[in-house]
């Protein structure tokens, strides 16, 4: 798959329904979307569809077609999405529910949200808080994004291929999280998600919330965290290898 595509995807499944999350606990975010009942959904051609539904003040994220959306956007290619989420360009030839100006607004706003917590905070001195909420949101870019790495690039097929199907990795931040998994399905595809799946076949386990934000962060040698015992792998090891493989890739799209 070419280049465009991958991003297209990775902005489809893992940037986008990070949103969701922001909803949750910035208030910002929820001033914008308190009044909403409707759903918003993205699609390119040949391409997944995403919907972000909001009601009563919360979000949650689908990565699926909907029923019905109020508003919905659709571009002929992955580049064009691409330039949407890059804030190069907000061309697009096709709006469903264009006149609802209030739904188009709060995106534009609501999205400022995501840039904030994804970029915005870099290099900055944050509070326990904000530390944990800024890697919430990274962790699960990176972990979704791996999943869509891991079926999609074509130069990552011989570590994906290496991958058992039917194995999970849960991804584990101590002492509250926030935790996630990896999944490679018994069809071979790949799956990511919030929260932690039973009897996994490997544990990678941060001793801290701040370890684990060094390691997203590129400022922690992932090595020496090992050896002192703040980073912590059980279970499959190779998975875990394979895993961290990939996920040394997303920042080559998504930086």
């Amino acid at each position: 798959m070419d280049r465009e595509q991958i991003v297209a995807r990775l902005n489809l499944h893992a940037v986008l329904p990070v949103l969701a999350k922001i909803v949750r606990f910035d208030q910002e975010a929820q001033d914008i979307v308190k009044d909403w009942n409707a759903t918003i959904q993205f699609s390119y051609l040949g391409g997944p569809t995403v919907q972000l539904k909001f009601n009563d003040g919360a979000c949650r994220a689908y990565r699926q077609p909907a029923a019905r959306a109020d508003v919905s956007f659709w571009f002929p290619t992955a580049g064009l999405l691409n330039a949407m989420f890059s804030g190069e360009g907000f061309t697009l030839p096709l709006i469903n529910g264009f006149w609802n100006v209030k739904l188009l607004k709060g995106f534009m706003a609501l999205s400022k949200r995501l840039e904030h917590y994804l970029k915005e905070l870099d290099g900055q001195q944050l509070s326990p808080e904000l530390t944990e909420k800024v890697l919430e949101c990274k962790l699960s870019v990176a972990t979704w994004a791996s999943a869509v790495l891991a079926e999609f690039d074509d130069k990552l097929k011989p570590i994906s291929d290496h991958m058992i199907p039917g194995c999970v990795v849960n991804i584990v931040i101590k002492p509250n999280g926030p935790n996630f998994y990896f999944k490679k399905t018994t069809a071979g595809s790949f799956l990511a998600g919030d929260g932690l799946m039973k009897d996994p076949s490997a544990e990678l386990t941060f001793a801290t919330t701040d370890v684990a934000f060094d390691l997203v962060n590129g400022t922690l040698d992932a090595m020496a965290a090992t050896g002192k015992g703040e980073v912590n792998i059980r279970g499959l090891v190779m998975m875990v290898d394979d895993l961290s493989v990939i996920l040394n890739h997303v920042e080559d799209y998504l930086a």
